[in-house]
């Protein structure tokens, strides 16, 4: 509930176990609480909310879902034609396909750069809401004191090149011309990002302010890491003063390996860390932000592609490794989308349920659980 998130956000040790999921499974949804997702949107994700005991939530929906696009197939977004939706789960996923520089010259040619034109609201990204800050109130207003909504910026500052360029354009113009695409791109993605942090940091009652980068792939950085250190960093910290000014917590969040970037990450003043495992190893999670916020570590594809055994031993195995570090929350940071077997769904917040995240009576007449043999039983918060 949010006043475990609140503790926790203070360092003090919660009733319970915190979690944050992004939902978007519709057989979960509807299993634990007898609504459909598409008739009542949002009393279904408030009472799966409440059942599944997800503290930290992003998806907090005013209205009903539209039909989602059958499975298998894929369609134009209705409002934005540059994005084609492919099915998800309850709601679809987008991908851009029409990009508005088609060489890295393109980038140099257009005025469509500057701090006034970029328009962060007509990106279709993961995150689902904007960061205004009216939608922010609505959305802590009909949350209440079921969780804390986190509104995040998706695209800080390495990510307006992903999203507005395309990988392709955004790494042949970087690379060509570093010092032009740091003053003709960078420089008014900061200085938009900056504007949007304002608004957010001012508007949100959350201590925390979340941020997302998408710095590098599974294997570790797209650039060398000096590029990161001459052009993404120090822009950081100018993005970052709002928040800073306020008060908030930064949570940085991202796929891919990020160990290389975690010393600079704190050195910047982040205060959490919301990462991909294994993608980051544990271990280097822990080094670096043991004694800070870590949220994570459940492995996506093994939560989707292993037994239900396999996925209940996980999350005994990460409970015994984390119990000690106040700051951390379990999640799946990958998300819960409509392609995790069912039956690897009931194993994962049983599971959770016996660790002390989920109540024990989220969803009743289930299976008996696996036995938790060799670890440590608990009925709230971490031991």
């Amino acid at each position: 509930m949010k006043r475990d998130v609140l503790a926790w956000g203070e360092g003090r040790r919660p009733e319970k176990v915190v979690s944050k999921e992004t939902l978007n499974h519709r057989g979960i949804i509807e299993l634990v609480g007898g609504i459909d997702v598409y008739q009542d949107t949002v009393a279904a994700y408030r009472e799966a909310y409440k059942r599944l005991g997800i503290d930290i939530i992003n998806r907090v929906p005013l209205v009903n879902a539209l039909p989602p696009t059958p499975s298998g197939s894929r369609r134009e977004h209705p409002e934005h034609s540059d994005y084609t939706l492919l099915p998800l789960g309850v709601f679809d996923t987008a991908i851009r396909h029409k990009y508005p520089c088609q060489t890295p010259g393109d980038v140099w040619n257009r005025d469509v750069f500057d701090i006034d034109s970029l328009d962060y609201d007509r990106l279709v990204v993961p995150v689902p809401h904007s960061c205004r800050g009216d939608d922010i109130q609505q959305r802590e207003e009909a949350l209440g004191e079921i969780g804390l909504y986190y509104p995040m910026l998706y695209t800080t500052l390495f990510m307006w090149g992903v999203e507005t360029l395309g990988w392709e354009q955004f790494m042949l113009a970087a690379m060509s011309n570093p010092t032009g695409f740091y003053e003709s791109f960078l420089v008014p993605c900061a200085r938009k990002s900056q504007q949007i942090i304002d608004e957010v940091a001012n508007s949100s009652c959350s201590p925390f302010l979340f941020i997302h980068d998408d710095l590098a792939d599974s294997r570790g950085p797209v650039f060398r890491p000096h590029w990161y250190d001459e052009n993404i960093f120090p822009l950081y910290c100018e993005i970052l003063k709002p928040a800073f000014a306020v008060g908030k917590k930064i949570v940085f969040v991202a796929d891919g390996n990020m160990t290389v970037f975690l010393p600079r990450l704190r050195e910047i003043g982040v205060s959490g860390i919301m990462f991909e495992n294994p993608a980051t190893p544990l271990e280097a999670v822990i080094e670096h932000f043991g004694d800070a916020f870590m949220i994570g570590g459940i492995d996506t594809a093994k939560l989707t592609f292993g037994t239900p055994k396999e996925v209940q031993r996980m999350v005994y195995d990460l409970f015994d490794r984390m119990s000690g570090f106040i700051g951390f929350a379990i999640s799946s940071c990958g998300g819960l989308h409509g392609n995790i077997p069912m039956d690897n769904l009931i194993a994962y917040f049983q599971a959770r349920a016996d660790i002390g995240a989920t109540p024990k009576d989220w969803m009743p007449h289930i299976p008996s659980p696996i036995q938790h043999s060799g670890t440590k039983q608990s009925t709230g918060g971490f031991l």
